[in-house]
């Protein structure tokens, strides 16, 4: 009877661990498969902005008569939004806080653009635009890279047309930040040599 027991209750511990392990196989696949989806997207729209970028470079390079406002509202920073489908309950409460912070960000930077666009120019418009687009696209590859890395997804493989989107995205982020700030100097550089014409008469007349 002991060893009948006994026998009973070493089968049942197996039965439970086999169940257990199945489950955690199970959950492992699924932050696999979620995971796998989320940097899918998180992918495309890096594409898509690519593609706003072009759209934004082509605006500005009409002939400057050309460019109105009409024109501009066909590109701004495009809107991101996760698959429905993405279960989030596979993953941990710190990283749905991380992946749910990027359409939060994509969000501030559609409002930035669209404060812009209310008050700039047209071509200077494009031009934010172009570079919204690729912080963005730039950080939605990183991310996406972060989330196969961290679920044990496979790793992302892009075409030969997207081999290098990263690179370029940095090139271009690192050339238009190298503008703003020349132009930035040139301003302040401006502005002071505008109040030293402008400063009253110093030196007393001769008698």
């Amino acid at each position: 009877m002991a060893l009948a027991l006994a026998s009973a209750a070493v089968g049942s511990i197996i039965t439970l661990a086999w169940i257990s392990a199945k489950d955690a196989r199970e959950r492992k696949r699924q932050r696999q498969d979620t995971a796998l989806e989320v940097a899918l997207s998180l992918e495309g729209y890096a594409r898509t902005c690519r593609t706003m970028m072009h759209k934004a470079a082509w605006a500005a390079a009409e002939p400057t008569r050309s460019i109105s406002r009409e024109a501009t509202h066909t590109v701004s920073v495009p809107v991101f939004i996760y698959p429905d489908s993405v279960l989030w309950n596979v993953f941990s409460r710190k990283v749905i806080s991380e992946l749910r912070e990027y359409p939060a960000t994509v969000h501030a930077a559609r409002e930035y653009v669209e404060a812009f666009r209310e008050f700039g120019e047209p071509i200077d418009l494009c031009s934010q635009i172009e570079y919204e687009c690729a912080k963005t696209a730039k950080a939605a590859l990183e991310l996406a890279r972060a989330t196969r890395r961290r679920h044990g997804a496979a790793t992302w493989r892009p075409g030969v047309k997207d081999s290098a989107m990263e690179r370029e995205l940095s090139d271009f982020i690192a050339s238009a930040e190298e503008k703003r700030k020349v132009s930035l100097d040139r301003r302040k550089e401006s502005m002071i040599d505008r109040r030293a014409d402008t400063r009253p008469f110093e030196t007393p007349l001769s008698a």
